[in-house]
């Protein structure tokens, strides 16, 4: 940027009128000034801007007319000499006038057109960007045994309290947690950042990282001690990561940082790059610069060849701009005034992230949310974006699903005695079913309960002290809302059938529905069935041979979707 800066600082003192017709010295310093203080100090080194021509357009184009505006004022302000030839100078001053305003006007208005106008119109290639893969596929089921159990502020709330025993704790605060892998474990992890720029002096560099398990709430929060590192976003002039990363890689769109050790907890920088498909409209993601957050050192990659340590290179930023591309752009700019057909809402979260890091059944890490019609709970879709590949897949068979919201109201109605609120909320294949998997938080942060919700039933709220609790309560709840009118889904590639004979039979009871209880010989799962639904199983008893259908977990409690009793022929 110092070249483009170098023209601008010119172009503001050759190319604008005074310098050759009064030489106003006094202002010709202002122009150099201005020039100085605008292109130099804020786009080029507070800003980093790209040293492309787009950036030049963008950032350093409009502000020519507007010195060369100023500099036709302060020309007609002092157009009357005290000479004979007064006339003739007030005219030639006049004409300068004339064509300085208005080439001003015609820079100015060119500028408007490709900043503010021009990107209007190239909304409809905007979808066409995301290459969204559509599918009516439920997403794959899920091993219950690694859904994560602390939200983020819990995970918070804990790792803010290690601060204070870390050396010159004063001089740090926490940095921005991320969900990420190391193993095959799960951990909110946050790099420990300076507070400020005389911090930072004083502070010289930065001890480590705080990891917290998100599998485990009982399990201590760690301080990482990795050596002092020096190269942060919350760093100052040389020792700014981005900075370091544009002094190497000047032309390159850098859209984010995000803090990522390797598998043997080594600190790097993960920054992500790109460029623009449409003049400085539609970011596509090219691929990251990972940086040793010790030595500067630094490897570019396209997103295709990603160390197998880095779980995500795609930023959240990114992830929600495509989902709002993908939602509102099918039929460009002008269908969302007007004819607004096939135009749908990204879920806000009201724990203000824009989209939520999970890793699937095949331990990648993907971003999430869902897709709403205005003005409503109920669901059209949702999104998973694999956050090393930003492959993009949007799930359409959601009928009759309600959205994340939803879920989380009907688990603050739950809870609204003692003002604790449902959080982190994310969509799960589980028992064959959509649910929602929903950490229950106090005012503090801390996690209280762990809330399930049927996605497609919100009655259905089942919640625990832990996670397998809270899983045990809803396979019985789920159990007892099954009726003979309203089965709810399976997944067939879950389903299995077994016959045997009854071993023992027992009750329970759950919200006034009993349930019947089967031990079948030669099995160790316990099969309920709910009488409402399968109107023989009263009849059965020990020593009967039943053939059963039912939804296949690890798990030793299933419940029953089918039952025939091959001893009565019911």
């Amino acid at each position: 940027m110092f070249f483009w800066f170098i023209v601008f600082t010119i172009a503001s003192l050759l190319l604008t009128p005074t310098l050759w017709m009064r030489r106003l010295y006094g202002w010709q310093a202002v122009k150099l000034l201005l020039s100085f203080v605008y292109g130099g100090i804020i786009v080029g080194y507070l800003w980093l801007m790209d040293q492309t021509v787009g950036a030049v357009v963008m950032q350093l184009t409009f502000v020519y007319p507007i010195i060369l505006t100023l500099d036709l004022l302060m020309l007609m302000a002092g157009g009357q000499e005290r000479t004979g030839k007064k006339g003739a100078k007030r005219a030639g001053a006049g004409q300068w006038a004339r064509i300085g305003y208005s080439a001003a006007g015609i820079l100015f208005v060119g500028w408007i057109i490709l900043a503010l106008i021009y990107p209007l119109f190239v909304k409809d290639d905007l979808y066409k960007i995301v290459q969204a893969k559509e599918t009516s596929d439920k997403i794959a089921a899920t091993d219950i045994q690694h859904i994560p159990t602390v939200p983020k502020e819990t995970a918070g709330y804990v790792a803010d309290k290690l601060i204070g025993g870390i050396p010159k704790a004063s001089y740090y605060q926490l940095g921005e947690l991320t969900r990420q892998k190391i193993g095959d474990e799960e951990f909110w992890l946050a790099p420990i950042e300076y507070k400020g720029l005389f911090e930072s002096w004083n502070a010289k560099s930065l001890p480590g990282f705080i990891k917290v398990s998100a599998e485990d709430k009982d399990r201590p929060a760690v301080f990482v001690d990795r050596d002092s590192f020096t190269y942060s976003p919350s760093a100052f002039f040389g020792d700014d990561l981005m900075r370091k990363v544009r002094s190497q890689y000047p032309r390159d769109i850098l859209r984010f940082a995000g803090f990522e050790p390797d598998e043997n907890e080594k600190p790097y920088w993960i920054v992500s790059y790109g460029h623009y498909k449409n003049f400085r409209s539609g970011f596509e993601l090219g691929g990251a610069i990972i940086v040793d957050a010790k030595t500067g050192a630094m490897t570019k990659y396209k997103l295709s060849e990603l160390p197998d340590f880095v779980d995500f290179a795609v930023p959240a930023s990114v992830a929600f701009d495509y989902n709002e591309w993908h939602a509102k752009y099918k039929h460009g700019w002008w269908n969302t005034l007007f004819g607004k057909k096939d135009i749908y809402q990204v879920t806000e979260w009201s724990t203000g992230e824009e989209v939520i890091g999970l890793f699937g059944p095949d331990n990648a890490m993907y971003w999430f949310t869902d897709h709403t019609t205005r003005g409503t709970n109920s669901m059209v879709g949702y999104t998973l974006m694999n956050g090393r590949t930003g492959e993009y897949t949007y799930y359409t068979g959601t009928k009759g699903m309600s959205d994340g919201k939803a879920a989380i109201e009907a688990v603050n109605n739950t809870f609204l005695k003692d003002a604790w609120t449902g959080t982190n909320s994310i969509l799960y294949n589980i028992y064959g079913e959509e649910a929602w998997y929903i950490p229950v938080i106090d005012t503090k942060g801390v996690l209280r309960k762990i809330a399930l919700v049927n996605a497609r039933n919100t009655q259905i709220v089942a919640y625990g002290d832990s996670k397998q609790n809270a899983f045990n309560s809803y396979k019985v709840r789920m159990a007892a809302s099954k009726n003979s009118s309203n089965e709810a889904p399976t997944d067939v590639a879950n389903k299995k059938e077994i016959t045997g004979k009854v071993l023992r039979l027992g009750e329970m009871t759950v919200e006034n529905i009993s349930l019947i209880q089967i031990l079948l010989e030669g099995s160790d799962k316990v099969y309920m069935a709910n009488p409402q639904a399968i109107i023989y199983a009263p009849f059965l008893k020990e020593g009967d041979t039943v053939r059963l259908t039912y939804t296949d977990t690890e798990e030793q409690i299933v419940s029953i979707d089918q039952l025939y009793n091959v001893t009565l022929g019911k």
